[in-house]
């Protein structure tokens, strides 16, 4: 095992690239009919083949300037030495920088004229589209349900597994005989307000426009939660016209079975479908369907109070267009909460179409600790990769938190102890996973496919990256400290090992050598146990897609 900081100012930080064999030239000969006439015409031949040589290598060497010119002036709007240019190439990867370089482009239209081609081929060398529909691997919403919710001696919600049956009646599906059965949306908004502990609320199947926000007033226990749900997922939809959806400030509440769908006029006015608040500790959102929001789960602090050891589980969030606007676009939004489990979920199409451009599909910040981000599907984008924006899958402290809105309001860290293991990543213009400003964080058994690698971003990021499979790069900054050992597996085409991982079908074609398991990522992406030496990334993804 190594450990390693990031290269201080003026060092390259450690990269792998593969050279590529140049293409052949091909050569043309002139030949005359008869010697005589050769000998005849060489000199005038001779004289036009110097004069068309010079003017050759003056277009060359114009070329040459010019290309040198452009990228000078690039460098200056960019604001880097030609030293500089390198280490940030290194620690900051290609497609950041020519992100970077569009950005500062706009407003001088004769410079985009001049540089924009260019930029965009170098753009399309970096990135490449997905291929086909992509394979479910038995994440997101589960048609069948899932087993009861259970809690454990904390009052912490216990991960749950899909139904075994699929037909009416199986666990998860079954109409609970002290539900009450909400017929409309004017029924639902007076039901949750005046729900008690124990009571549970079925919704009537079919559409159902919410007027405004729902809140929690009352709050649940372990032994009798207030539960909020639909009989079988895919039954209910909730249409959603304001900023938020629910507001959950109370524990021991879950939401189940539910679709919940933004339908507001301009992107913005739909921020999130659920906002959890304050004293929420131990909320559940399990087999939910979200679509169109900015912030799909936002999660944080609320009068010094931090909704603490939640789950999310077996849910689909996605969005079916570009988000336009100015809100962050991140599709769980965790700030400063600790304790939350992010499992066995689908995020998928988080495209940022304004503002600073940059989503993320899953995040925890705010100096909370011990995440947990585990078993999930991360798509940033499952067509036209190439669309403006960067987009990162999973990070460990996003772009930062004011110190206000942290837990210890002085955010010296973002999240401390975050695990993030058995989770593919796929179709990311920028970082699959990004470390910045996390503390102690373990980067374990994850997939990466087509994305930009594992980033640690800004100090004091400090992780162990260990077992995991990628076909980019490990890349760190100056000041973070990357502990890792020769069991993450990288290579430029994950082909060589997959049967085709960019339609995710992620059977072995040829398992690398089996390594020793870390002992904090004790199962593995279907939740079963992993063996003491197991295949590194997340493995079994094929195994449990039917599941």
């Amino acid at each position: 095992m190594s450990r390693r900081r990031s290269p201080g100012a003026g060092e390259g930080a450690a990269s792998s690239h593969s050279t590529r064999p140049t293409r052949s030239t091909r050569s043309t000969r002139a030949t005359l009919d008869n010697g005589v006439a050769a000998a005849a015409t060489a000199p005038r031949h001779r004289s036009f083949a110097g004069r068309a040589l010079r003017w050759l290598l003056a277009l060359i060497l114009l070329g040459v300037l010019a290309a040198a010119g452009a990228a000078a002036v690039a460098l200056a709007m960019l604001r880097y030495s030609p030293g500089q240019a390198m280490q940030a190439i290194n620690e900051r990867g290609p497609v950041e920088m020519l992100g970077h370089a569009f950005r500062r482009l706009e407003g001088h239209p004769r410079l985009e004229r001049v540089l924009h081609p260019p930029l965009i081929w170098l753009y399309g060398r970096f990135v490449r589209e997905p291929a086909g529909p992509l394979r479910d691997l038995g994440k997101g919403v589960r048609p069948q349900g899932l087993t009861p919710q259970r809690y454990d001696e904390r009052g912490a919600p216990l991960p749950a597994l899909p139904a075994l049956l699929t037909a009416p009646g199986a666990p998860g599906l079954r109409a609970s005989s002290s539900a009450r059965l909400l017929a409309n949306a004017a029924e639902i908004m007076a039901a949750v307000a005046a729900a008690q502990a124990g009571d549970v609320l079925e919704i009537a199947p079919g559409r159902h426009a919410l007027p405004k926000t729902l809140y929690t007033r009352a709050a649940g226990r372990p032994d009798a939660p207030i539960t909020v749900r639909a009989a079988q997922a895919g039954r209910v939809t909730l249409e959603v016209r304001s900023d938020e959806g629910v507001v959950v400030a109370h524990p021991h509440w879950i939401f189940e079975n539910l679709s919940w769908k933004g339908l507001c006029r301009a992107d913005d006015e739909c921020e999130h479908a659920f906002h959890v608040v304050g004293g929420a500790r131990a909320t559940v959102v399990r087999n939910n369907h979200f679509a169109d929001f900015s912030a799909h789960l936002k999660i944080n602090g609320h009068s010094g109070q931090f909704p603490d050891d939640g789950l999310l589980q077996f849910s689909t969030l996605a969005n079916t267009r570009p988000r336009k606007g100015q809100l962050p676009v991140a599709l769980v939004d965790l700030v400063g909460a600790s304790g939350w489990q992010l499992l066995d979920n689908r995020v998928e199409g988080f495209v940022k179409d304004g503002g600073d451009g940059v989503s993320y599909g899953m995040f925890m910040k705010g100096a909370g600790r011990g995440g947990r981000i585990e078993r999930n599907v991360v798509v940033c984008t499952p067509a036209a990769v190439r669309q403006p924006g960067l987009r990162l899958g999973i990070s460990i402290g996003d772009g930062g938190t004011g110190a206000p809105y942290c837990r210890d309001k002085r955010c010296d860290f973002e999240h401390d102890a975050a695990v993030v293991a058995n989770n593919v990543v796929a179709h990311c213009n920028d970082a699959g996973i990004d470390i910045s400003k996390g503390r102690s964080a373990l980067v374990a058994h994850n997939t990466l496919v087509n994305t930009q690698g594992i980033l640690l971003r800004n100090p004091p990021a400090d992780a162990r990256v260990i077992n995991n499979l990628l076909d980019s790069r490990l890349r760190q900054r100056t000041g973070t400290t990357l502990t890792a050992d020769v069991d993450n597996r990288r290579t430029g085409d994950l082909s060589d090992w997959l049967a085709d991982a960019d339609a995710l079908d992620l059977r072995w074609r040829d398992a690398p050598a089996p390594a020793a398991t870390a002992a904090e990522v004790p199962l593995d992406f279907c939740g079963r146990r992993r063996a003491a030496l197991s295949e590194p990334g997340a493995g079994a993804a094929a195994a449990c897609a039917g599941r």
